[in-house]
Protein backbone atom coordinates (compact mmCIF):
# COMPACT_ATOMS: atom_id res chain seq x y z
CA UNK A 1 0.00 0.00 0.00
CA UNK A 2 1.09 3.59 -0.58
CA UNK A 3 2.66 6.03 1.84
CA UNK A 4 0.61 9.23 1.77
CA UNK A 5 0.80 12.71 3.21
CA UNK A 6 -2.68 14.14 3.78
CA UNK A 7 -3.15 17.85 4.52
CA UNK A 8 -6.66 18.99 5.39
CA UNK A 9 -7.58 22.66 5.71
CA UNK A 10 -10.28 24.11 7.94
CA UNK A 11 -10.79 27.71 9.08
CA UNK A 12 -7.66 28.74 10.97
CA UNK A 13 -6.04 25.30 10.97
CA UNK A 14 -4.15 22.73 8.93
CA UNK A 15 -4.08 19.05 9.88
CA UNK A 16 -1.39 16.81 8.44
CA UNK A 17 -1.44 13.02 8.61
CA UNK A 18 1.30 10.69 7.45
CA UNK A 19 -0.35 7.39 6.49
CA UNK A 20 1.53 4.19 5.74
CA UNK A 21 -0.22 0.97 4.72
CA UNK A 22 -3.53 2.47 5.84
CA UNK A 23 -2.22 3.25 9.36
CA UNK A 24 -1.78 6.70 10.89
CA UNK A 25 1.96 7.01 11.42
CA UNK A 26 2.28 10.68 12.36
CA UNK A 27 0.07 13.69 12.89
CA UNK A 28 0.46 17.46 13.18
CA UNK A 29 -1.96 20.28 13.87
CA UNK A 30 -0.80 23.70 12.68
CA UNK A 31 -2.68 26.88 13.47
CA UNK A 32 -2.85 29.64 10.87
CA UNK A 33 -4.46 31.98 13.44
CA UNK A 34 -3.21 32.31 16.98
CA UNK A 35 -0.24 30.44 15.54
CA UNK A 36 2.68 29.12 17.54
CA UNK A 37 5.82 31.24 17.58
CA UNK A 38 8.09 28.22 18.11
CA UNK A 39 10.93 28.30 15.60
CA UNK A 40 10.68 32.02 14.88
CA UNK A 41 14.00 33.86 14.75
CA UNK A 42 14.10 37.30 16.40
CA UNK A 43 16.52 40.09 17.01
CA UNK A 44 15.61 40.69 20.65
CA UNK A 45 16.70 43.20 23.25
CA UNK A 46 17.81 42.23 26.74
CA UNK A 47 15.63 44.15 29.20
CA UNK A 48 16.81 42.55 32.43
CA UNK A 49 19.48 40.19 33.73
CA UNK A 50 18.43 37.76 36.48
CA UNK A 51 21.67 36.62 38.17
CA UNK A 52 19.88 34.57 40.82
CA UNK A 53 18.14 32.53 38.12
CA UNK A 54 21.12 32.50 35.72
CA UNK A 55 18.80 33.93 33.10
CA UNK A 56 17.82 37.04 31.17
CA UNK A 57 14.54 38.57 30.02
CA UNK A 58 14.46 39.41 26.32
CA UNK A 59 11.97 41.67 24.57
CA UNK A 60 10.79 40.09 21.30
CA UNK A 61 7.61 42.06 20.63
CA UNK A 62 5.27 39.86 22.69
CA UNK A 63 3.17 41.22 25.59
CA UNK A 64 5.84 40.10 28.08
CA UNK A 65 9.59 39.48 27.73
CA UNK A 66 10.82 36.02 26.83
CA UNK A 67 13.02 33.91 29.14
CA UNK A 68 16.59 33.05 28.18
CA UNK A 69 18.18 30.50 30.50
CA UNK A 70 21.92 30.01 30.88
CA UNK A 71 21.71 26.58 29.20
CA UNK A 72 20.39 28.27 26.07
CA UNK A 73 23.07 30.96 25.91
CA UNK A 74 26.02 30.70 23.55
CA UNK A 75 28.48 31.77 26.24
CA UNK A 76 28.72 30.00 29.59
CA UNK A 77 26.74 31.72 32.33
CA UNK A 78 25.36 34.43 29.98
CA UNK A 79 28.86 35.92 29.75
CA UNK A 80 29.09 39.03 27.61
CA UNK A 81 25.38 39.87 27.77
CA UNK A 82 24.18 43.16 29.19
CA UNK A 83 20.89 45.01 29.52
CA UNK A 84 19.92 46.92 26.39
CA UNK A 85 21.98 44.72 24.06
CA UNK A 86 20.54 43.32 20.86
CA UNK A 87 20.63 39.53 20.73
CA UNK A 88 19.81 36.96 18.05
CA UNK A 89 17.46 34.30 19.47
CA UNK A 90 14.94 31.67 18.46
CA UNK A 91 11.66 30.84 20.21
CA UNK A 92 11.76 27.32 21.69
CA UNK A 93 8.52 27.37 23.72
CA UNK A 94 5.38 29.47 23.40
CA UNK A 95 4.16 31.66 26.21
CA UNK A 96 1.52 30.10 28.44
CA UNK A 97 -0.86 31.54 30.98
CA UNK A 98 1.71 31.14 33.77
CA UNK A 99 5.01 31.22 31.84
CA UNK A 100 6.75 33.53 29.41
CA UNK A 101 7.99 32.28 26.07
CA UNK A 102 11.37 30.55 26.25
CA UNK A 103 14.11 31.45 23.78
CA UNK A 104 17.56 30.20 22.88
CA UNK A 105 20.70 31.57 21.28
CA UNK A 106 21.43 28.10 19.91
CA UNK A 107 19.67 28.61 16.60
CA UNK A 108 18.44 25.63 14.63
CA UNK A 109 16.89 25.79 11.15
CA UNK A 110 14.84 22.64 10.86
CA UNK A 111 14.93 20.41 7.80
CA UNK A 112 13.65 16.96 6.98
CA UNK A 113 16.96 15.11 7.11
CA UNK A 114 18.88 17.43 9.42
CA UNK A 115 18.79 20.70 11.32
CA UNK A 116 21.25 23.38 10.27
CA UNK A 117 23.19 24.89 13.18
CA UNK A 118 24.70 28.13 11.86
CA UNK A 119 26.38 29.12 15.14
CA UNK A 120 27.56 25.74 16.46
CA UNK A 121 30.21 23.88 14.43
CA UNK A 122 30.26 20.11 14.17
CA UNK A 123 27.81 17.27 13.67
CA UNK A 124 25.43 16.04 16.38
CA UNK A 125 24.06 12.54 15.79
CA UNK A 126 22.63 11.60 19.19
CA UNK A 127 19.26 10.61 17.67
CA UNK A 128 20.94 7.84 15.66
CA UNK A 129 21.96 4.41 16.85
CA UNK A 130 25.61 4.30 17.91
CA UNK A 131 26.56 2.00 15.04
CA UNK A 132 25.12 4.44 12.48
CA UNK A 133 26.58 7.69 13.79
CA UNK A 134 30.08 7.63 12.37
CA UNK A 135 29.11 7.00 8.74
CA UNK A 136 26.17 9.41 8.79
CA UNK A 137 28.24 12.14 10.43
CA UNK A 138 30.98 11.75 7.84
CA UNK A 139 28.48 12.14 4.98
CA UNK A 140 27.16 15.43 6.39
CA UNK A 141 30.48 16.81 7.64
CA UNK A 142 31.67 17.05 4.05
CA UNK A 143 28.78 19.41 3.25
CA UNK A 144 29.52 21.90 6.03
CA UNK A 145 31.45 25.12 5.70
CA UNK A 146 33.73 26.50 8.41
CA UNK A 147 31.80 27.35 11.58
CA UNK A 148 28.63 25.49 10.53
CA UNK A 149 27.04 22.51 12.25
CA UNK A 150 24.19 20.05 11.83
CA UNK A 151 21.96 17.87 14.00
CA UNK A 152 21.02 14.67 12.17
CA UNK A 153 17.57 13.11 12.06
CA UNK A 154 17.06 9.36 11.58
CA UNK A 155 15.59 10.16 8.15
CA UNK A 156 19.07 11.12 6.93
CA UNK A 157 20.09 7.45 6.97
CA UNK A 158 17.94 6.75 3.92
CA UNK A 159 18.58 10.01 2.06
CA UNK A 160 20.58 10.15 -1.15
CA UNK A 161 23.72 12.29 -1.14
CA UNK A 162 22.06 14.70 -3.57
CA UNK A 163 19.05 15.11 -1.28
CA UNK A 164 21.28 15.88 1.71
CA UNK A 165 23.27 18.41 -0.30
CA UNK A 166 20.11 20.09 -1.61
CA UNK A 167 18.64 20.43 1.87
CA UNK A 168 21.88 21.81 3.26
CA UNK A 169 22.00 24.38 0.46
CA UNK A 170 18.39 25.44 1.07
CA UNK A 171 18.91 25.81 4.84
CA UNK A 172 22.12 27.77 4.31
CA UNK A 173 20.24 30.13 1.97
CA UNK A 174 17.61 30.67 4.69
CA UNK A 175 20.34 31.59 7.15
CA UNK A 176 21.86 34.10 4.75
CA UNK A 177 18.47 35.79 4.37
CA UNK A 178 18.15 35.98 8.17
CA UNK A 179 21.57 37.60 8.40
CA UNK A 180 20.63 40.18 5.78
CA UNK A 181 17.46 41.09 7.66
CA UNK A 182 19.41 41.31 10.91
CA UNK A 183 21.73 43.98 9.50
CA UNK A 184 18.79 46.25 8.65
CA UNK A 185 16.69 45.54 11.78
CA UNK A 186 16.31 47.32 15.11
CA UNK A 187 15.38 45.18 18.13
CA UNK A 188 12.85 43.87 18.79
CA UNK A 189 12.29 42.52 15.28
CA UNK A 190 11.15 39.18 13.88
CA UNK A 191 13.62 37.98 11.27
CA UNK A 192 11.98 34.72 10.17
CA UNK A 193 8.68 32.95 10.69
CA UNK A 194 8.07 29.73 8.78
CA UNK A 195 4.56 29.45 7.30
CA UNK A 196 2.57 26.50 8.73
CA UNK A 197 2.18 24.77 5.37
CA UNK A 198 5.88 25.12 4.59
CA UNK A 199 6.76 23.65 8.00
CA UNK A 200 4.49 20.64 7.42
CA UNK A 201 5.88 19.96 3.95
CA UNK A 202 9.47 20.39 5.13
CA UNK A 203 8.91 17.84 7.89
CA UNK A 204 6.92 15.18 6.05
CA UNK A 205 7.42 15.48 2.27
CA UNK A 206 10.29 13.20 1.29
CA UNK A 207 11.10 10.61 -1.35
CA UNK A 208 9.26 7.88 0.58
CA UNK A 209 5.93 9.71 0.23
CA UNK A 210 4.22 8.39 -2.89
CA UNK A 211 1.34 10.88 -2.94
CA UNK A 212 0.49 14.20 -1.30
CA UNK A 213 -3.22 14.96 -1.05
CA UNK A 214 -4.72 18.31 -0.05
CA UNK A 215 -8.40 19.16 0.17
CA UNK A 216 -8.39 22.85 -0.73
CA UNK A 217 -7.66 24.51 -4.08
CA UNK A 218 -5.80 27.47 -2.55
CA UNK A 219 -3.75 25.07 -0.44
CA UNK A 220 -2.99 23.09 -3.59
CA UNK A 221 -1.48 26.16 -5.24
CA UNK A 222 0.61 27.06 -2.19
CA UNK A 223 1.84 23.48 -1.82
CA UNK A 224 2.74 23.24 -5.52
CA UNK A 225 4.70 26.49 -5.31
CA UNK A 226 6.68 25.26 -2.27
CA UNK A 227 7.39 21.85 -3.79
CA UNK A 228 8.53 23.28 -7.12
CA UNK A 229 10.98 25.49 -5.24
CA UNK A 230 12.17 23.14 -2.48
CA UNK A 231 11.51 19.57 -3.73
CA UNK A 232 10.68 19.60 -7.47
CA UNK A 233 10.91 15.82 -7.72
CA UNK A 234 7.81 15.60 -5.48
CA UNK A 235 5.64 18.16 -7.29
CA UNK A 236 4.09 15.55 -9.59
CA UNK A 237 2.92 13.55 -6.55
CA UNK A 238 0.69 16.40 -5.37
CA UNK A 239 -3.05 16.14 -6.03
CA UNK A 240 -6.35 17.67 -4.95
CA UNK A 241 -8.80 15.50 -3.03
CA UNK A 242 -12.04 15.88 -4.99
CA UNK A 243 -14.39 13.39 -3.31
CA UNK A 244 -17.42 14.60 -1.37
CA UNK A 245 -16.28 12.71 1.71
CA UNK A 246 -13.77 14.61 3.92
CA UNK A 247 -10.13 13.74 3.22
CA UNK A 248 -9.30 12.02 6.51
CA UNK A 249 -12.52 9.99 6.39
CA UNK A 250 -11.94 8.97 2.79
CA UNK A 251 -8.43 7.77 3.71
CA UNK A 252 -9.64 5.90 6.80
CA UNK A 253 -7.72 7.83 9.48
CA UNK A 254 -10.38 10.23 10.80
CA UNK A 255 -11.15 8.14 13.90
CA UNK A 256 -7.48 7.61 14.75
CA UNK A 257 -6.78 11.36 14.47
CA UNK A 258 -9.86 12.29 16.52
CA UNK A 259 -8.82 9.89 19.30
CA UNK A 260 -5.52 11.68 19.95
CA UNK A 261 -7.06 13.79 22.70
CA UNK A 262 -8.62 10.82 24.47
CA UNK A 263 -7.04 10.10 27.85
CA UNK A 264 -7.82 6.37 27.75
CA UNK A 265 -6.55 4.09 25.00
CA UNK A 266 -7.84 0.54 24.70
CA UNK A 267 -5.32 -2.22 24.07
CA UNK A 268 -6.20 -5.25 21.93
CA UNK A 269 -7.96 -7.73 24.17
CA UNK A 270 -9.06 -5.47 27.03
CA UNK A 271 -6.12 -3.65 28.61
CA UNK A 272 -6.16 0.14 28.95
CA UNK A 273 -3.57 2.93 28.89
CA UNK A 274 -4.36 6.23 30.59
CA UNK A 275 -2.34 9.30 29.59
CA UNK A 276 -2.44 12.24 32.03
CA UNK A 277 -0.45 15.34 31.01
CA UNK A 278 0.44 17.47 34.04
CA UNK A 279 2.39 20.72 34.41
CA UNK A 280 5.53 18.83 35.50
CA UNK A 281 5.43 15.59 33.49
CA UNK A 282 3.22 13.27 31.47
CA UNK A 283 2.02 10.35 33.59
CA UNK A 284 1.03 7.12 31.83
CA UNK A 285 -0.71 4.27 33.61
CA UNK A 286 -1.16 0.73 32.28
CA UNK A 287 -4.14 -1.31 33.49
CA UNK A 288 -4.35 -4.98 32.52
CA UNK A 289 -8.15 -5.05 32.85
CA UNK A 290 -9.45 -8.43 31.77
CA UNK A 291 -6.51 -8.97 29.45
CA UNK A 292 -4.20 -10.50 32.01
CA UNK A 293 -6.80 -13.00 33.17
CA UNK A 294 -7.68 -14.00 29.60
CA UNK A 295 -4.05 -14.80 28.82
CA UNK A 296 -3.70 -17.03 31.84
CA UNK A 297 -2.24 -16.66 35.29
CA UNK A 298 1.27 -15.68 36.26
CA UNK A 299 3.73 -13.01 35.26
CA UNK A 300 3.90 -14.11 31.63
CA UNK A 301 0.32 -12.88 31.26
CA UNK A 302 1.15 -9.56 32.90
CA UNK A 303 4.27 -9.18 30.78
CA UNK A 304 2.18 -9.73 27.66
CA UNK A 305 -0.04 -6.81 28.71
CA UNK A 306 2.98 -4.59 29.33
CA UNK A 307 4.55 -5.47 25.97
CA UNK A 308 1.39 -4.41 24.14
CA UNK A 309 1.31 -1.23 26.21
CA UNK A 310 4.97 -0.41 25.48
CA UNK A 311 4.34 -0.46 21.73
CA UNK A 312 1.20 1.67 22.07
CA UNK A 313 2.89 4.21 24.36
CA UNK A 314 5.75 4.69 21.91
CA UNK A 315 3.25 5.27 19.10
CA UNK A 316 1.12 7.69 21.12
CA UNK A 317 4.20 9.64 22.21
CA UNK A 318 4.95 10.28 18.55
CA UNK A 319 1.39 10.95 17.42
CA UNK A 320 0.55 13.32 20.27
CA UNK A 321 3.92 15.05 20.28
CA UNK A 322 4.49 14.24 23.96
CA UNK A 323 7.79 15.63 25.21
CA UNK A 324 9.73 16.51 28.32
CA UNK A 325 9.53 14.08 31.23
CA UNK A 326 7.33 10.99 30.86
CA UNK A 327 6.69 8.50 33.66
CA UNK A 328 5.10 5.11 32.91
CA UNK A 329 3.46 2.91 35.52
CA UNK A 330 3.42 -0.51 33.87
CA UNK A 331 1.60 -3.48 35.37
CA UNK A 332 4.00 -4.53 38.19
CA UNK A 333 6.40 -7.37 37.46
CA UNK A 334 8.22 -9.02 40.38
CA UNK A 335 10.89 -10.96 38.55
CA UNK A 336 13.92 -9.02 37.39
CA UNK A 337 14.26 -10.88 34.09
CA UNK A 338 10.66 -9.95 33.24
CA UNK A 339 11.33 -6.28 33.92
CA UNK A 340 14.46 -6.39 31.76
CA UNK A 341 12.53 -8.01 28.90
CA UNK A 342 9.93 -5.25 29.13
CA UNK A 343 12.56 -2.51 29.25
CA UNK A 344 14.34 -3.91 26.19
CA UNK A 345 11.07 -4.17 24.26
CA UNK A 346 10.15 -0.60 25.25
CA UNK A 347 13.57 0.62 24.14
CA UNK A 348 13.07 -1.03 20.76
CA UNK A 349 9.58 0.48 20.33
CA UNK A 350 10.88 3.95 21.16
CA UNK A 351 13.76 3.53 18.70
CA UNK A 352 11.25 2.81 15.93
CA UNK A 353 8.71 5.50 16.82
CA UNK A 354 10.63 8.29 18.59
CA UNK A 355 14.38 7.73 18.18
CA UNK A 356 15.19 10.97 19.98
CA UNK A 357 13.58 9.76 23.23
CA UNK A 358 15.96 8.70 26.01
CA UNK A 359 14.90 5.79 28.20
CA UNK A 360 16.23 6.32 31.73
CA UNK A 361 15.10 3.04 33.28
CA UNK A 362 13.28 1.95 36.40
CA UNK A 363 12.75 4.17 39.42
CA UNK A 364 12.76 2.93 43.02
CA UNK A 365 8.96 3.24 42.98
CA UNK A 366 8.76 0.75 40.11
CA UNK A 367 8.01 3.25 37.32
CA UNK A 368 9.83 3.70 34.02
CA UNK A 369 11.15 7.17 33.22
CA UNK A 370 12.01 8.62 29.83
CA UNK A 371 12.60 12.05 28.36
CA UNK A 372 12.02 13.41 24.88
CA UNK A 373 13.33 16.75 23.61
CA UNK A 374 10.64 19.36 23.18
CA UNK A 375 10.70 20.45 19.54
CA UNK A 376 7.12 21.72 19.38
CA UNK A 377 4.06 22.03 21.58
CA UNK A 378 2.28 18.70 22.13
CA UNK A 379 -1.22 18.37 20.76
CA UNK A 380 -2.95 18.80 24.11
CA UNK A 381 -1.18 22.13 24.70
CA UNK A 382 -2.28 23.47 21.31
CA UNK A 383 -5.91 22.53 21.79
CA UNK A 384 -6.42 22.74 25.54
CA UNK A 385 -5.77 24.78 28.65
CA UNK A 386 -5.65 23.88 32.34
CA UNK A 387 -8.53 24.52 34.67
CA UNK A 388 -8.08 25.82 38.21
CA UNK A 389 -8.31 22.21 39.44
CA UNK A 390 -5.55 21.06 37.07
CA UNK A 391 -7.65 19.33 34.41
CA UNK A 392 -7.66 20.06 30.69
CA UNK A 393 -10.45 21.69 28.68
CA UNK A 394 -10.49 22.93 25.10
CA UNK A 395 -9.53 26.58 24.78
CA UNK A 396 -11.98 29.19 23.57
CA UNK A 397 -9.92 29.50 20.37
CA UNK A 398 -10.15 25.74 19.76
CA UNK A 399 -13.92 25.80 20.18
CA UNK A 400 -14.19 28.91 17.99
CA UNK A 401 -12.32 27.19 15.16
CA UNK A 402 -14.45 24.06 15.61
CA UNK A 403 -17.51 26.29 15.23
CA UNK A 404 -16.17 27.77 12.00
CA UNK A 405 -15.46 24.29 10.63
CA UNK A 406 -19.02 23.24 11.51
CA UNK A 407 -20.37 26.38 9.83
CA UNK A 408 -18.40 25.57 6.67
CA UNK A 409 -19.94 22.09 6.56
CA UNK A 410 -23.40 23.51 7.19
CA UNK A 411 -22.97 26.01 4.37
CA UNK A 412 -22.26 23.18 1.92
CA UNK A 413 -25.42 21.38 3.02
CA UNK A 414 -27.55 24.56 2.81
CA UNK A 415 -26.14 26.75 0.03
CA UNK A 416 -27.34 30.34 -0.15
CA UNK A 417 -28.85 30.45 3.32
CA UNK A 418 -27.67 32.65 6.18
CA UNK A 419 -26.00 31.06 9.19
CA UNK A 420 -26.29 31.96 12.87
CA UNK A 421 -23.91 30.56 15.49
CA UNK A 422 -25.16 30.23 19.08
CA UNK A 423 -22.37 29.72 21.64
CA UNK A 424 -20.94 30.79 24.97
CA UNK A 425 -19.70 34.42 25.23
CA UNK A 426 -16.01 33.42 25.45
CA UNK A 427 -16.32 31.51 22.15
CA UNK A 428 -17.79 34.57 20.43
CA UNK A 429 -15.04 36.74 21.93
CA UNK A 430 -12.46 34.45 20.32
CA UNK A 431 -14.27 34.72 16.98
CA UNK A 432 -14.01 38.49 17.22
CA UNK A 433 -10.38 38.37 18.41
CA UNK A 434 -7.82 35.60 17.77
CA UNK A 435 -10.04 33.81 15.25
CA UNK A 436 -11.27 36.98 13.50
CA UNK A 437 -9.07 36.40 10.43
CA UNK A 438 -10.33 32.82 10.05
CA UNK A 439 -13.94 34.00 10.43
CA UNK A 440 -13.44 36.75 7.84
CA UNK A 441 -11.86 34.28 5.39
CA UNK A 442 -14.80 31.90 5.79
CA UNK A 443 -17.34 34.69 5.30
CA UNK A 444 -15.52 35.81 2.15
CA UNK A 445 -15.55 32.28 0.80
CA UNK A 446 -19.24 31.80 1.59
CA UNK A 447 -20.24 35.25 0.36
CA UNK A 448 -22.31 35.95 3.46
CA UNK A 449 -21.69 36.81 7.12
CA UNK A 450 -21.82 34.44 10.06
CA UNK A 451 -24.12 35.96 12.68
CA UNK A 452 -23.24 35.40 16.36
CA UNK A 453 -25.65 34.95 19.27
CA UNK A 454 -24.41 34.74 22.87
CA UNK A 455 -25.77 31.97 25.10
CA UNK A 456 -24.28 32.58 28.59
CA UNK A 457 -26.20 29.73 30.21
CA UNK A 458 -24.99 27.04 27.82
CA UNK A 459 -22.29 24.48 28.56
CA UNK A 460 -18.83 25.51 27.37
CA UNK A 461 -18.57 23.09 24.44
CA UNK A 462 -22.17 23.42 23.25
CA UNK A 463 -22.39 24.94 19.77
CA UNK A 464 -25.46 25.35 17.58
CA UNK A 465 -25.49 26.59 13.98
CA UNK A 466 -28.86 27.46 12.50
CA UNK A 467 -29.84 28.41 8.98
CA UNK A 468 -31.99 31.48 8.33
Amino acid sequence: MTRSLLIAASPGELRAALVDAGELRDFRLARTVGASAVGEVHLGRIVRLLPALHAALVEIGQPRPAFLGADDALQRGLAGLHEGAGILIQVKRDARADKAAAVTQRLRLAGHYLDFLPLRPGVIAEELAVAQRERASARVAGLLLAGEGARLHPTCLHAADAALAAEMQALRARWREIELRRVAAEPPARLEAVAPLAALLAEFADAAVERILVDDAVLLGDARHWLQREAPHLAERLALHREGQPLFEAEGVADAAAALLELRIALPGGGVITIEPTAAATLIDVDSGALGAERGEGEEALLAVDLLAAEAIAQQTRLRGLAGALVVDFVPLRRREMRERLLEAFRGALARETPEAQLLGWTRLGHVELTRPRRRAPLHEILCERTASGGLVKTALTLALEALAAAARQAVAMPGRGLVLHARPEILTALEGEAAAARAALETRLGRPLALVSEPAWARETLDIRAT
